[in-house]
Order: structure tokens, then C-alpha cells, then sequence
């Protein structure tokens, strides 16, 4: 078995919310820094996520919208706004660890948690020279926002190049030479788009763009944070045979975050589904697909349009806010057809489970439908 490019072990985001915090008691006012679970104002929005992704293999992460998938990838990233930051949790890239994350759990002494932080603070600013230098030449990004993702006073070329200018010795002919071959390998007339501002892109046009833009430096990892949102039916399935080409052509390991069933059907490896901040089930898709271990896989699987079906089955009940999650039961009884009194004591704990992993009290009783 290929070693993971990219492993993330138990990875926490919490956000700001106030209002939430006050709703929150269990999350512990502080008078100090950092208290006994959050400081006060933070609530914890994603939950224990864990997830490898191997050299080749393209892994989707699957939810409705307000699941907490691009939340938990981004923060294994290092790319959370102002209003969110990593609580807890490890992240390593081809085996070396990049983004260390501080425990917010109280210690024991003011004089112990000068020392603590002291020496965490020297450590992060060493692993922030890797981060940046994996961000900057390993790792590519698709962005949900094609034309928000660029800057709009500069021009597409000079953008793409930013990174390799950077990060690499080459020379401006080289990386203006580098921009052009990738513009005109995701199929854009690389010498008038080189010289285009993004408000001269339609918008498929811009996610071709971001698309050479992370391309350009042979990355090993790349990000696509549901890059057909907002595209025509014909474009976004011409931006998706795309990607489909070009991490085949390049092997890359590949995250593919979507709320679309079919793009992972004729896309993905693998499957993560995600509920309520925290990864439910993951598994190869064919297994997720035609046998589904958690309830909220025989949802989602239910609404999709297939052929012999008339009409969809929806979830009953709406997507609960990432800030007010039950921390003391599992997220989906008020929505779960199937949930007993144990479904409300605790939170399942995700375990493995025939060819994936699950988290369900009841995954060995349950026969799910799948498709």
C-alpha cells in the first residue's frame, strides 16, 4: 500500500461566534488565554476529522451545504479566514508535519504555559517556512469562487507565475514560458489570457485559469473546493473532464469537495461523507455507493435522480448550524429514521467497518439502500 501525500489526524476548527459561546456553558468561560476547552466567544464547529489521501487517489468529501467540508479542508490547509482557527489536530505532507496545531486545554502552571507556548511559537515559525514552501510548490488550489479567487488589479499571467517566482530559482522567461504551456493545456488561448485582468474571464474561463494556476507547479496534492458551482451545465461538464485529465495525466493525489453524488461517481477513489462537522463514513465508492453503512449515506444516496425512479426521497429536517451541533448525542437523531436511546447518550466514534470506516451505533443491524 502507497504511503499517504497528505494526513490529516484529528483535526479541530473552532469559530467565532459569540452568541453561540453564551448558548455554550460546557465550552468554559477563561480568564486566561486559554481555558479549559475553548477561549470564550469560540465554539468548536469541526470535530476529529481524519483523512489520508494517497499519491494518485482522488478523495471526495460529500455533504449537504453547511457540513463543515470545506471548513475542515481548509483548516488542514492553513487557509482559515480571521473567524476560524485550528483547535487541535496534526497535519503531515509526504510524512513530514506542517501545520502544528496548539491544545487549547489548560496547564498546569503560568510559569508551565510561558515555557509551552514559548517553545510552540519557535516551532510554528519552522514549520511555517515548510508550510509555505509545500503551498507555494506542492500543493494546488481550486477555489469555489473562480473570479473572487484573483487579484483583480494584476494580470492572469503574472498571478499563475506568482508562486514559482517565489519558490524557484527560474528566471521571468522560463515562468512566463512555464504559464503559457499551462494555459494552453486547459484549453485557453494562452497569449490573450496571459495579458487578461480576471473581469475580462467569464467565469468558466476563470476556474480554467485557477486550474494552469495551480498546474503550473506540478503539484503533487491538488485542492478543488466544488469548482462548478455557478457554471452553465455544459461548461461545468467540460471544466470536470478537465480535472479528470489532468490528474490522470499527472497522477496527482487529489481533494474533490462537492455536494454532487454523480461528479464523485465519475470522478473519485474514495468517499468521506460528512455530517454536522465530523466524517460519518468513508470508504471506496463503489462500497459507499451500493452499500451504505450510515443512515445519512442512505439519505443523500435516496435524493439522487437515477433512472426507474419518479420521485426523490429528501432528509427530512435541515442541516443543524456547525455552532450548535449536540456535542452529547449523535448529530443526526432529529433527522435519522433509525435512532434508539443510545443514539442520544453519545456521539458514535468513527470505527472501522467492513472496506471503510463508519460512525453508527447500529451499522452491523442496519441493511442500508444504496444504488
Amino acid at each position: 500500500m502507497l504511503q499517504p501525500i497528505f494526513e490529516v489526524d484529528n483535526l479541530g476548527v473552532a469559530v467565532n461566534d459569540l452568541e453561540a459561546a453564551r448558548q455554550r456553558p460546557e465550552q468554559g468561560v477563561i480568564v486566561e488565554p486559554y481555558g479549559p476547552a475553548l477561549p470564550f466567544g469560540w465554539v468548536e464547529a469541526i470535530r476529529e476529522v481524519s483523512f489520508t489521501v494517497s499519491p494518485g487517489e482522488v478523495l471526495a468529501i460529500v455533504g449537504e451545504s453547511g457540513s463543515g467540508k470545506t471548513l475542515s479542508v481548509m483548516g488542514s490547509l492553513g487557509l482559515l479566514g480571521p473567524g476560524a482557527k485550528v483547535s487541535c489536530g496534526t497535519v503531515r505532507f509526504d510524512g513530514q508535519q506542517i501545520r502544528p496545531t496548539r491544545s487549547l486545554e489548560r496547564q498546569r502552571s503560568r510559569k508551565w504555559r510561558r515555557k509551552v507556548r514559548k517553545r510552540e511559537r519557535f516551532l510554528e515559525e519552522l514549520l511555517d517556512d515548510d508550510w509555505r514552501r509545500i503551498m507555494g510548490t506542492e500543493v494546488g488550489v481550486l477555489f469555489q469562487n473562480a473570479l473572487g479567487g484573483w487579484n483583480p488589479v494584476e494580470i492572469i499571467g503574472d498571478q499563475a507565475g506568482e508562486a514559482l517566482d517565489e519558490h524557484t530559482g527560474l528566471s521571468i522567461a522560463e515562468i512566463q514560458e512555464r504559464v503559457l504551456d499551462a494555459l494552453g493545456e486547459v484549453q485557453l488561448p494562452s497569449q490573450s489570457k496571459y495579458l487578461s485582468f480576471p473581469n475580462e474571464l467569464s467565469r468558466g474561463q476563470a476556474q480554467r485559469a485557477m486550474l494552469a494556476a495551480a498546474l503550473v507547479k506540478g503539484p503533487r496534492l491538488l485542492v478543488a473546493d466544488e469548482p462548478l458551482t455557478g457554471l452553465d451545465a455544459g461548461v461545468a461538464a467540460a471544466v470536470l473532464k478537465l480535472i479528470r485529465d489532468m490528474q490522470a495525466k499527472r497522477q496527482m493525489a487529489m481533494i474533490f469537495i462537492t455536494h454532487d453524488l454523480a461528479q464523485v461517481a465519475s470522478l473519485a477513489d474514495r468517499v468521506a461523507i460528512m455530517y454536522g462537522g465530523r466524517i460519518v463514513e468513508i470508504g471506496p465508492v463503489e462500497a459507499v455507493f451500493h452499500h451504505p453503512q450510515h443512515p445519512y449515506t442512505e439519505g443523500l444516496l435516496g435524493a439522487l435522480p437515477r433512472p426507474g425512479i419518479n420521485r426523490l426521497t429528501p432528509i427530512s429536517g435541515d442541516v443543524p448550524k456547525l455552532t450548535e451541533v449536540p456535542t452529547a448525542q449523535c448529530a443526526l437523531v432529529p433527522r435519522c429514521n433509525y435512532a434508539m436511546a443510545v443514539c442520544s447518550q453519545a456521539p458514535p466514534p468513527l470505527v472501522p467497518f467492513g472496506t471503510g470506516d463508519v460512525a453508527c451505533f447500529r451499522a452491523e443491524e442496519l441493511e442500508l439502500r444504496g444504488v
